[in-house]
C-alpha cells in the first residue's frame, strides 16, 4: 500500500468514524424519547483498493411485523377504552338498581308511598310523600336521560377533533414524505424523519386503525383499515365527518364503522365513538323512552277518572302519552301540575283521580288501589330494547338499569384484555427498537478504539512523509 493510499484509508476511517460516534450519541440522548428507534451504522470498503472505508447505511433497527402488531393492538384498545370511559361517565350517574339515585330505587320508593297511603287515603301528609315520590320518580328520568344526551353531545364533539386531528397528521405525514424525497443517501437526518413518520403513524392508530405501505426510501401510504387510500406519496385524501347524516366519508366514499361498505374501518377512537354514538347511546336511550312509556300508559290505563285524550298522573311535558312522540321521552317526563298544590293543583287527585270532577271519599282506597296496580301490570316493551318484552314496569326498570351497569363491566374487562395484548406488544417492540444505554456505552468504547488506531495510521504516515522529504 503506498503512503497515499494508506494516508486516504485513514482519513476515510476517521470520517465514518465521525459519523458513527453521531449515530451512538444521539441513540443515547433520545434513549428515553417516545417514539426514537435506535439507529445501526454500516460501514462498507470501497471499491477501488485502498480508498479505504465508507458509511453505507445508517438503518433503523425496526421489525415491520412488531409494528403492524403494535399498531393493530393500540387501535383496539383505544376503541376499547373510548367506549368504557364513555359508559362508565354515564353509568356512574345512573347507579346500581339498588342506589338512591338510580329510576329503579326511585320506582320502589313511589311503590311504597302509594302503599303508605292506600292504607290511610284521606293523609294530606302522605298524599304529600306520594307526590314527592313522584317527583323525584321523574327527575331521576329526566336527569339520567339528560346525562345521556349531555354525553351524545360529547361524543359529537369528540368525533369533530378527532376527524381534524387525523387529517392534520395525514398532511404531516405528505410533507415528511416529501422531505425524504428532498434527502439524499444514509444519514441521521433520514432516520429522524422516519422515526417522525412512526410517531404519527403510532397517533393515528389510536385513532383508527391503519394500514401502511412503505417505499424503499422510508416514504409511506397510509389506508384505512379496509383499504380506503388517506395519503398516497404526497396526495392527501381528508376525511370528513357529516353531522347531519353521521357518516364519515373519503371524497364520496363512505368510511363509517358498520356500513355496508366494505372500505371502512372498525377500531380506533374513532371506531368507539362511533359505536357510542350509533349502537350503545341509541339503545340506552330507548330503554330509559320505554319505561317512561310503561309509566305514563300504565298510570293512564287504571286511572278510572281520564276522560279520551287526558294525560294522568305522569305527563309528557304536560301532555297525555303520544305514541307517535317517543324519542326522548325520558327527557320530558313530568308529573301533572293537577296534582300540585303549589301550581294551583289537588292532592287529593292521588287518590281520587287526576280527572276526578270533584273530592271523593276520604276513606276511598279503590283508585289507590288501581294505580298500585300499574307497578305490576305487564306491557309489550320495543324488542330493540334488548331486555325481556312482556314484563311489569318494576323489573323492566331493574332489568334497565342491571344491563347498563353489566355493559359497563363488560367494557371495562374488553379494555383491560386490549390492554394487556397492546402492553405486551408494545414491551416487545421497545425490547427490539430501543436503546439499551450499556450497548452503546460499550460502543464509544470501539469507537475510541477505531478512533485511536485511524490517528495512529495517519501519524505513522505523516512521520513517514517527513522523513521522505527530509531525506530529498
Amino acid at each position: 500500500m503506498s503512503l497515499v493510499s494508506a494516508l486516504q484509508a485513514g482519513k476515510s476511517g476517521l470520517t465514518a468514524n465521525q459519523k458513527w460516534s453521531e449515530s451512538t450519541a444521539r441513540n443515547i440522548s433520545n434513549a428515553n424519547t417516545e417514539g426514537y428507534v435506535r439507529k445501526e451504522t454500516h460501514f462498507s470498503t470501497h471499491a477501488r483498493p485502498g480508498a479505504g472505508v465508507f458509511v453505507s447505511d445508517i438503518s433503523r433497527e425496526v421489525d415491520a411485523s412488531l409494528d403492524r402488531m403494535h399498531r393493530y393492538e393500540n387501535s383496539k384498545m383505544s376503541k376499547e377504552r373510548t367506549i368504557y370511559e364513555g359508559i362508565e361517565e354515564y353509568t356512574a350517574f345512573l347507579g346500581q338498581p339498588n342506589d338512591e339515585q338510580s329510576p329503579a330505587s326511585k320506582l320502589g320508593k313511589l311503590e311504597n308511598a302509594f302503599l303508605t297511603l292506600a292504607n290511610n287515603p284521606g293523609s294530606t301528609a302522605i298524599q304529600g310523600t306520594v307526590l314527592d315520590a313522584a317527583e323525584d320518580m321523574v327527575y331521576s328520568m329526566r336527569e339520567t336521560s339528560n346525562t345521556l344526551k349531555q354525553l351524545g353531545s360529547e361524543v359529537e364533539l369528540e368525533i369533530k377533533y378527532e376527524v381534524s386531528d387525523l387529517n392534520e397528521n395525514l398532511y404531516r405525514l405528505s410533507d415528511l414524505n416529501q422531505r425524504l424525497i428532498e434527502t439524499d443517501g444514509p444519514s441521521l437526518d433520514r432516520g429522524e424523519l422516519s422515526d417522525e413518520i412512526g410517531r404519527i403513524l403510532d397517533d393515528m392508530s389510536s385513532i383508527m386503525d391503519i394500514r401502511t405501505v412503505f417505499q424503499n426510501d422510508g416514504r409511506v401510504s397510509v389506508y384505512t383499515g379496509n383499504g380506503s387510500a388517506m395519503v398516497e406519496n404526497t396526495t392527501v385524501n381528508d376525511v370528513s365527518y357529516m353531522q347531519g347524516t353521521g357518516q364519515l366519508m373519503i371524497g364520496n366514499i363512505d368510511i363509517t364503522p358498520n356500513n355496508p361498505s366494505s372500505r371502512s374501518f372498525s377500531n380506533g377512537s374513532l371506531g368507539g365513538l362511533m359505536a357510542l354514538k350509533d349502537d350503545i347511546m341509541p339503545r340506552f336511550q330507548l330503554q330509559l323512552d320505554e319505561m317512561a312509556r310503561g309509566l305514563m300508559q300504565n298510570f293512564e290505563n287504571s286511572d278510572a277518572s281520564l276522560g279520551a285524550g287526558q294525560a294522568g298522573l305522569f305527563t309528557d311535558g304536560g301532555a297525555a302519552f303520544d305514541p307517535t312522540n317517543l324519542t326522548d321521552l325520558a327527557s320530558r317526563i313530568s308529573v301533572n301540575t293537577a296534582v300540585k298544590p303549589k301550581e294551583g293543583g289537588d292532592l287529593w287527585r292521588l287518590r281520587d283521580g287526576i280527572g276526578a270532577p270533584s273530592e271523593g271519599s276520604a276513606g276511598d282506597a279503590s283508585q289507590i288501589q288501581a294505580f298500585m296496580g300499574s307497578f305490576d301490570t305487564k306491557l309489550t316493551y320495543a324488542t330493540n330494547t334488548d331486555l325481556p318484552q312482556n314484563i311489569d314496569i318494576k323489573t323492566f326498570a331493574n332489568n334497565l338499569v342491571a344491563y347498563q351497569q353489566t355493559e359497563r363491566t363488560s367494557a371495562e374487562k374488553s379494555y383491560a384484555s386490549a390492554r394487556s395484548s397492546a402492553e405486551t406488544i408494545e414491551a416487545s417492540r421497545l425490547s427490539m427498537q430501543g436503546v439499551n444505554i450499556d450497548d452503546e456505552l460499550q460502543k464509544l468504547i470501539l469507537i475510541e478504539q477505531s478512533y485511536a488506531a485511524n490517528s495512529q495510521t495517519m501519524k505513522t504516515v505523516s512521520k513517514m512523509m517527513d522523513i521522505l522529504i527530509n531525506i530529498v
